[in-house]
C-alpha cells in the first residue's frame, strides 16, 4: 500500500512494524484495508481530487457519499462480456457437432460414437448455456451492481436470444432431415430465442424500478473525513452543512435598486449552497435561492429585487422526489413566491420521466418517500403520467446530489441555454 505523501510502497509487515506509518517518511496511514477499511489512502485522496476536479469545484458531503458508493461498487462489479463470448463459442461448437461438420466425424471409426457424443455434448452445452442465461437474468436485476452493468446483462439476454434464433434456423434449414423431432426442436429453439429477446427488453425497461443497494451510511462519510483531516489537513472543497442565518443582512440601497435577469430556485438548501459556492450566480447573472428560503439572511431582499423585473425568468431545479415535482406548483401559486405574477417558470428537472429515459441514474427507495408520494396534490398529479405517479408512490426517487459537481453544473447551464435558444428560435 502506497503512502499518500511520498508514494513509497509499504507492505503489511512494514506498516505494522512502523506503527501504522510509512517506513520512509513516517507519515501515518489514515485507512488500511487490512485493518478493516474499505479503501486505501490513495483511493480516498484520488476520490477527493476527482470529485472536486483537482480542487477547482466545491461539493456537498452527500455528493461525496454518492461518489464513493459508485467508485467502490465499480471495484466489485464484473463485466458480463466475457460470459457472452462463451455463449457464442458454445453455440458455434454445438452447431458444428449437430451438423456433423467437424472433420473428426468423417472418420469411420468415430461414426459409431457420433450419436452418443452428440447427445452428451448437446446436454453439457445446454446446461452451460442455461446456467449462463440464469446468471444473466440474475445480474440484470441484482441491485448491488451498477445500473450500467445491469443493463449490459439485460442486453446479453437479448443477444443470447438472437444467437439461439440464428442457430436454430441454420441447423434446421441447412443440416436437418426435417424429421418430427428436429421440427419440434426447431420450434422450441425459435420460441426460446424470441422469449429471451422479449425478456431482455423487459429487463431493460424495468431498470428504473430497481433501487440501488447502499454499502455504507452517509454518517460514515463524516467520520472518514474527520479521520482524513486529522492526518492530512483540511479538505477545503467540501461544503459545510447549510446553516440558517436568521439575522437579515443589510444591502446597499443602490444594489437593491437593480434586479436579476433570472432566478434559480432549488428544492434543497444544499443544492442552492452548492451553486452559490461554485459562483454559478456570477457566471449566469442570476439569483440562487432554495424553496425553503435559503440563504435566509438575504432571502427577503433578493425576492424584492426579483419582483422588480417583469421579464424575470424563473427556473426550478429539483430532485425526482415528491417534494421536487411539487415545486413548480408552489412557485406559481404561493404568495411567498410568484403568485399573481404572469411569469414563465421553466422546469430544469429532475422529473421521473428523465429517470426512465436515463441509463445510469442512482435510484433509491424509501417508505418515507412513498408516503410523501401518496400525498402529492391533485393539481400536481395532473402534470405527471401514470407511470411517474406509480413510481413516486412506490417510494422511488433520485437526488440531484447523486450527480457529480461538474455534471450538475453542466445540467443547469445547458438547461438555461436551451430555454434561451427556444425563446430566440
Amino acid at each position: 500500500m502506497k503512502c499518500v505523501k511520498c508514494e513509497t510502497d509499504n507492505n503489511l509487515k512494514e506498516r505494522t512494524e512502523a506503527g501504522g506509518r510509512c517506513k520512509n517518511c513516517n507519515h501515518p496511514f489514515a485507512f488500511d484495508p487490512k485493518a478493516g477499511s474499505k479503501f486505501t489512502d490513495i483511493f480516498f485522496n484520488n476520490s477527493i481530487q476527482t470529485i472536486s476536479s483537482e480542487n477547482t469545484l466545491f461539493c456537498t458531503p452527500k455528493q461525496f457519499w454518492y461518489f464513493l458508493e459508485k467508485r467502490l461498487l465499480n471495484k466489485n462489479n464484473i463485466n458480463p462480456l466475457g460470459c457472452s463470448v462463451y455463449i457464442v463459442l458454445f453455440l458455434g461448437i454445438f452447431t458444428s457437432i449437430i451438423s456433423g461438420s467437424l472433420e473428426l466425424f468423417t472418420i469411420p471409426l468415430f461414426r459409431v460414437f457420433k450419436t452418443l457424443i452428440n447427445l452428451g455434448t448437446g446436454i453439457s452445452l445446454s446446461v452451460i448455456f442455461l446456467g449462463l442465461l440464469l446468471f444473466f437474468i440474475w445480474g440484470s436485476q441484482f441491485n448491488q451492481y451498477q445500473p450500467k452493468v445491469r443493463r449490459n446483462f439485460a442486453r446479453y439476454i437479448q443477444i443470447s436470444g438472437g444467437l439461439l434464433l440464428i442457430s436454430s434456423i441454420v441447423l434446421f434449414f441447412k443440416f436437418s432431415d426435417v424429421t418430427t423431432t428436429e421440427f419440434i426442436l426447431f420450434i422450441l429453439g425459435i420460441g426460446l430465442g424470441i422469449f429471451l429477446i422479449y425478456f431482455g427488453t423487459r429487463q431493460l425497461n424495468i431498470q428504473h424500478k430497481i433501487p440501488q443497494s447502499l454499502q455504507f451510511k452517509q454518517s460514515e462519510i463524516t467520520q472518514w473525513l474527520r479521520r482524513w483531516e486529522e492526518i492530512n489537513g483540511e479538505v477545503k472543497n467540501f461544503l459545510p452543512p447549510s446553516k440558517e442565518m436568521s439575522q437579515p443582512m443589510q444591502i446597499n440601497s443602490e444594489v437593491t435598486a437593480y434586479s436579476f435577469d433570472r432566478v434559480i430556485v432549488c428544492d434543497t438548501a444544499e443544492i442552492a449552497q452548492f451553486l452559490i459556492a461554485n459562483n454559478f450566480h456570477f457566471e449566469h447573472n442570476c439569483a440562487v435561492l432554495s424553496i425553503d428560503g435559503y440563504p435566509q439572511n438575504i432571502f427577503s431582499t433578493v425576492m424584492q429585487m426579483l419582483k422588480q423585473n417583469p421579464d424575470l425568468k424563473v427556473y426550478a431545479f429539483h430532485s425526482a422526489t415528491p417534494r421536487g415535482v411539487t415545486m413548480i406548483n408552489e412557485l406559481r401559486n404561493s404568495p411567498n413566491w410568484f403568485a399573481g405574477n404572469n411569469l414563465i417558470i421553466y422546469d430544469l428537472g429532475l422529473l421521473p420521466r428523465h429517470v426512465f429515459a436515463s441509463k445510469n441514474m442512482w435510484i433509491l427507495k424509501s417508505d418515507d418517500s412513498a408516503e410523501k408520494g401518496r400525498k402529492i396534490p391533485a393539481e400536481v398529479k395532473q402534470t405527471l403520467s401514470k407511470d411517474e405517479l406509480e413510481w413516486l408512490e412506490a417510494g422511488f426517487y433520485v437526488e440531484l446530489e447523486s450527480f457529480s459537481p461538474r455534471k450538475l453544473l453542466q445540467v443547469v447551464s445547458q438547461g438555461i441555454a436551451k430555454t434561451q435558444s427556444d425563446s430566440f428560435g
